[in-house]
């Protein structure tokens, strides 16, 4: 097994903790991952500024090829784009990771937690099946359970109002003939 000695912790260490380099004669960096790792986040922090710039720059200067490059990659990995955008959906709009919600959704046995009945809505653009919606309080942002769409709309429509939905489950009743 190969071993080089990091020229910054001055280790031995195995060929493995050390990334490739093609303009070294052994092939691989001078400072071993972990020092690399160490020396990049301190030359960040010490020339953010200097940094951000350059990476304006670079950005501003090749727009086009690195919209190419992002449609690329994302043409390439459609399963990853698609898991990113629902964990970060998650994430950012509710509080919870995936997890938490494939553990609410089983706790539910992947039923509305209203109809009791698993979701019917169909993407269009998909052609699949939509998951159960995040039903959430939208004054406090707690999470309550997980709704069919329309359950969710409905609802939003009677804007959580508990008082407007007895009054219109008292007028289907009364009108059910």
């Amino acid at each position: 097994m190969l071993t080089k000695i990091c020229t910054t912790c001055k280790v031995e260490k195995s060929s493995d903790y050390f990334h490739k380099a093609k303009k070294e004669k052994d092939g691989l960096q001078y400072r071993c991952i972990d020092c690399g790792k160490k020396y990049h986040a301190d030359r960040y922090i010490n020339q953010k500024e200097k940094i951000s710039g350059q990476i304006r720059a670079y950005r501003a200067s090749n727009k086009d090829k690195l919209n190419e490059a992002g449609k690329v990659w994302r043409e390439k990995n459609k399963g990853k784009v698609k898991q990113y955008q629902r964990t970060t959906n998650l994430r950012r709009n509710f509080g919870i990771s995936i997890e938490e919600y494939e553990k609410m959704s089983l706790a539910q046995n992947n039923a509305c937690a209203i109809c009791l009945s698993p979701e019917t809505l169909m993407h269009k653009s998909k052609g699949q099946v939509a998951r159960l919606a995040v039903d959430h309080c939208h004054e406090s942002g707690k999470i309550r359970k997980l709704l069919c769409a329309k359950c969710n709309r409905a609802l939003g429509l009677f804007n959580d109002n508990p008082n407007v939905m007895e009054s219109a489950a008292k007028y289907i009743r009364a009108h059910n003939d």
